[in-house]
């Protein structure tokens, strides 16, 4: 027996004495204790006692929070004495004697939250052979009606009586205060069907739904999980004081729900803390769950998602004679749900529609604009690039350089001006734009290809130590590991070309010996005292802008103007779209003479995706492409064997053509069927041809989907074209 001294606000004490397992407190009428304190919570603690027989408190994460002996606390075991504070209510712990009885003691009344049912002792009688035939309710009725004429009709309360208590016996309640019950049920959900066909709301309706389950079981927090393609989204998430739990993915097992969603079948739990048939799932334990229940949502045989229940304080809330009753009104919810969604979607269709007709209105106009704007624009560059193709002639031949476009044509110009002068020169471009490609054409082009080589180094993959070895050269002994005497780049390009890649990466300790040696024309070997003349040509090439190198002190301005006598840009490969179907033809052609087979070819869609891609890479990356698509290709190279970064770009942008003799609506519209389709197709392949999800995922209904793919011919297997 345990007694409980409450002292409010208004310093009155009242005394309760209970041997309840469980006891709450809380502003709420059926709670054991209510209190009158501002501060509380409806349900804000509860006293319950552990298996030991001790007596532990328990705060149900309430804001006020619930103190013992003026500490904190979220759950505590209580000892004689202990005091209690919620606010300005104190509560004094005692141990109380059942046979002292007080006057001024308040009787409690008993929780409204179900107890698991105590099975009693069943006394069964062994059967006889007259047992054997069926007992009807005609035989009943004889039965009654004889103890009647014997006795009266008060008779009736005594069997009355007796029957609840012998169903009881085997059922564990009282045979007409389960009627009771089931009748208060289906009354009750009665009303909560009337609220379900009048909300509109989807929000509104799913915590509806979620308050009205929580009330039907006693349950102490409730989630509604709903299936959203592969994955789950928990919708909503409230507790029995129809509040919102925060960070609800962290509440629930999902290795639980995700069974029963699975599965389509529901999993109750008395105790789960103990119960070994739950599947394996640690947030069980973490969570300190007692009673659990999860029921799948249904809708026509498709598991919409789960309704998942718990209690973590008491054991036994949940039992199986709900399960009927929770799956009549899971599939009465599940209806209302997908009812709503599709008001809602209706009313979002029609303003969209409204608004979509002003758009296409608008949009048709600046289309037909663009289009012959562009087409305009496009017919001059085409005509001016032929133009310069037949009156530019060039002294050199720049054939080992792939590209036709105007940028690269002006590129060309300027090479074919400076190749017959030694004059230094700088190439400025994006990494993989084939500078190394212009310093050879610059080289092999000039007078200096026939008395002298052609060497280069890049600067930035070798350390200073090294170096300056690799450009003058060093004496034998100079330092550990010059066995020999070696000559460095400068001498073995004399009467040649030097090409110095990523010279923006060159310290300024050897831009300092760089320099000296470009002065004089004259250096000195690592070691040595002997003093080389050398005549070569320099050709410099970095990624980076060397002049913001001069203003952050990176790079001395005196070297920058001996080098960058004459500059030339590559344009980056996004600059020059029109050389890359030169470029694929041209790596092409190479992979199929090492590999020795046939050339492979491009589709029409493939190369416009080849095409619209931005090749932060350049022409480098442009090469890897097509010798990874030459091996994953037989004879034509798709879409299907281009790396994912091409392929996510624009995916269904309209390719538009436009034809001889055609009018501009009838151009638009092909258009538009053309991406539609391929949009269709994709989301059908995304979801293994489940047209219910596929319609979800592209904001239509199933009728619509059905009507497009009929009308577009598409066929599971159907490649996006």
């Amino acid at each position: 027996m345990l007694r409980l001294t409450v002292t409010g606000p208004d310093k009155a004490p009242k005394v309760f004495e209970s041997d309840d397992e469980i006891i709450t407190i809380g502003t709420a009428p059926d709670c054991t204790i209510a209190i009158a304190e501002k501060d509380a919570a409806a349900k804000h603690c509860h006293i319950e006692r552990t298996a030991e027989g001790q007596y532990k408190l328990v705060d149900l994460e309430t804001h006020a929070g619930t103190q013992v002996n003026g500490v904190r606390v979220n759950v505590q075991l209580l000892e004689d004495g202990d005091k209690l504070a919620i606010g300005g209510t104190s509560i004094l712990v005692e141990s109380g004697d059942p046979g002292e009885m007080r006057t001024d003691r308040v009787p409690l009344l008993r929780s409204r939250r179900r107890r698991h049912p105590v099975r009693r002792r069943r006394f069964l009688l062994p059967k006889r052979a007259s047992q054997e035939k069926v007992f009807t309710f005609e035989d009943l009725r004889l039965v009654l009606d004889s103890i009647v004429e014997e006795q009266g009709a008060a008779a009736l309360d005594e069997i009355r009586k007796l029957i609840d208590a012998l169903y009881e016996e085997q059922k564990g309640a009282p045979l007409f205060e389960s009627l009771e019950q089931e009748r208060d049920n289906l009354l009750r959900m009665l009303q909560i069907n009337k609220l379900l066909t009048g909300e509109r709301n989807l929000k509104k309706l799913l915590e509806v739904v979620m308050d009205a389950v929580i009330e039907f079981t006693g349950a102490e927090r409730g989630f509604l999980i709903l299936r959203e393609g592969p994955a789950t989204v928990i919708k909503v998430a409230r507790n029995f004081d129809r509040e919102a739990i925060k960070k609800p993915e962290f509440k629930v097992s999902h290795t639980i729900a995700e069974e029963v969603i699975r599965t389509g079948k529901p999993i109750i739990s008395s105790d789960a803390l103990n119960d070994t048939k739950l599947p394996a799932a640690g947030s069980v334990a973490d969570l300190k769950l007692r009673s659990l229940l999860c029921m799948p949502f249904k809708l026509r045989d498709e598991v919409l998602g789960c309704v998942y229940i718990d209690n973590r304080f008491e054991t036994g809330v949940f039992v199986d004679s709900d399960l009927p009753l929770l799956q009549g009104f899971a599939e009465q919810a599940a209806l209302a749900i997908e009812n709503t969604r599709l008001f809602e979607e209706n009313q979002r269709r029609q303003e969209e529609l409204q608004r979509s007709r002003e758009e296409v209105e608008r949009l048709n106009e600046q289309l037909r604009d663009r289009v012959e704007k562009q087409y305009a624009e496009l017919s001059k560059v085409k005509q001016d690039l032929m133009s310069q193709q037949k009156t530019v002639e060039l002294k050199h031949d720049f054939s080992a350089i792939i590209g036709k476009s105007r940028s690269m044509l002006e590129v060309f110009l300027l090479l074919d001006k400076v190749l017959d002068t030694d004059e230094p020169v700088f190439i400025h471009g994006e990494s993989g734009t084939g500078k190394e490609l212009i310093a050879r054409a610059v080289h092999f082009n000039s007078k200096r290809a026939k008395t002298g080589r052609l060497m280069s180094e890049n600067v930035s993959a070798i350390p200073d130590t090294l170096l300056e070895s690799e450009l003058f050269g060093h004496e034998k002994g100079a330092f550990t590991g010059a066995i020999a005497t070696k000559q460095g780049l400068f001498e073995l390009a004399h009467r040649g070309t030097l090409f110095l890649d990523e010279i923006g990466d060159m310290s300024i300790e050897m831009q300092k010996k760089l320099l000296r040696a470009l002065q004089e024309g004259e250096l000195r070997r690592v070691g040595g005292k002997d003093v080389i003349k050398v005549d070569c040509r320099i050709i410099s090439a970095s990624n980076k802008d060397l002049r913001q190198l001069i203003k952050e002190q990176k790079f001395r301005e005196d070297l920058f103007y001996r080098l960058n006598v004459v500059q030339i840009t590559l344009p980056p490969l996004r600059e020059r779209r029109e050389d890359i179907p030169l470029l694929v033809e041209h790596f092409l052609e190479r992979a199929a003479k090492e590999n020795n087979q046939p050339k492979r070819k491009v589709e029409e869609v493939a190369y416009w995706y080849l095409q619209n891609y931005p090749w932060p890479g350049n022409v480098r990356e442009l090469e890897n492409e097509m010798r990874r698509s030459v091996a994953l290709s037989d004879e034509l190279i798709t879409i299907d064997v281009l790396k994912e970064e091409i392929r996510s770009k624009d995916l269904f942008k309209a390719n538009i053509k436009i034809p001889t003799g055609s009018a501009l609506k009838d151009i638009v519209k092909e258009a538009i069927e053309d991406v539609e389709r391929k949009v269709i197709l994709k989301a059908l392949e995304e979801t293994g041809w489940k047209k219910t999800e596929a319609a979800r995922a592209l904001g239509i209904s199933r009728p619509t989907l059905d009507a497009k793919i009929e009308a577009y011919g598409l066929e599971k297997g159907q490649a996006v074209k």
